[in-house]
């Protein structure tokens, strides 16, 4: 089949998507080693640049956004001064739409680095699941919009917006709308709660989440390895990323491979969250031709330092067509 490439990635711009996810603040500070402390073997540092970065399915919208789709993103937040910094996201085709509950505060992820080594990680975060409140507003939020929704992606950090019972919700709404999702919901405390979302999502997984499901997965493009995978997630689209060699993909009854994109990495952090951006606003193209971009704009993630989307620009490049 021939791929127009030019007019699948003008159609992102077509795309109206709902995202629903945990948002995570990144906050990195950077800073220049001093020596060892006199009193402990404690290495001082002077504080430099502070950078403030969203991600997590902030991180996903921002790719969305970037690629040219108009985005309602549905995300949970706290109480406290660093929601200020989640509610600064902004742009033409986005609506925001933040759901604050009290005593909560915003996930936050402080990571220091002294002269390029990443040297000290510090996070604040509540995984204690929302209460009614919360379940109610984003239920409601999610029902206004399902009418103007092309697609969906739930993008599942585990950080307690997600319960059970708002993914039986969230399904149950998203498959009665006829509304095409994608699901990404990451391995906790070495667990994943992939089962949840069963039943006609596209699921995205990793190789630790898909060995999660199925310890005995052989990541080979044959639709035997998905065998218990499909019968677990009852669906017949299944997304298995492969790192660097690249993504593969059950369609019923057959089974894609892409290689990944020949990109030095500079930072891998955001990969997965670009990759699923660009997979979603691929659609109906086939799966060769969605694997390929979702590669080649995960790629492109790879060479930027911290959580920040690439430039739609130098994606026809990276797939070969200039």
């Amino acid at each position: 089949m021939t791929i127009d490439w030019h007019e699948l990635l003008d159609g992102f711009a077509r795309k109206r998507v709902l995202l629903i996810g945990d948002t995570i603040l990144d906050i990195y500070t950077y800073g220049t080693a001093l020596g060892l402390s006199a009193e402990t073997p404690t290495i001082v540092a002077r504080k430099g640049e502070v950078r403030y970065s969203l991600g997590g399915a902030a991180l996903v919208c921002r790719n969305l956004l970037e690629l040219g789709a108009a985005v309602s993103f549905i995300t949970l937040v706290g109480e406290d001064e660093e929601a200020t910094q989640v509610a600064q996201l902004a742009a033409p085709k986005l609506e925001l739409i933040t759901v604050a509950e009290p005593g909560r505060q915003t996930t936050v992820k402080h990571r220091f680095w002294v002269d390029g080594y990443k040297l000290f990680q510090l996070d604040t975060r509540n995984d204690a699941p929302i209460g009614r409140g919360v379940f109610d507003e984003v239920m409601t939020n999610v029902a206004r919009r399902l009418p103007e929704t092309d697609a969906a992606i739930i993008s599942d950090y585990r950080h307690g917006l997600l319960t059970p019972e708002l993914i039986d919700g969230l399904m149950g709404a998203l498959r009665r709308s006829g509304t095409e999702v994608y699901v990404d919901s990451q391995v906790a405390q070495n667990t994943g709660n992939h089962r949840l979302y069963r039943g006609g999502a596209v699921i995205c997984l990793n190789l630790k989440e898909a060995y999660s499901i199925d310890p005995e997965f052989e990541p080979q493009p044959r639709v035997g390895a998905f065998v218990r995978l499909r019968r677990e997630l009852e669906t017949e689209r299944i997304v298995v990323k492969l790192g660097e060699a690249g993504a593969m993909m059950l369609d019923g009854n057959t089974v894609v491979q892409s290689p990944a994109t020949p990109i030095e990495p500079v930072d891998t952090t955001g990969a997965g969250d670009a990759f699923l951006a660009a997979l979603c606003l691929c659609g109906g193209a086939v799966p060769e031709a969605a694997l390929r971009v979702a590669n080649a704009w995960a790629g492109l993630s790879i060479r930027i330092h911290g959580t920040a989307p690439p430039s739609k620009s130098d994606l026809p490049k990276a797939l070969g067509l200039t």
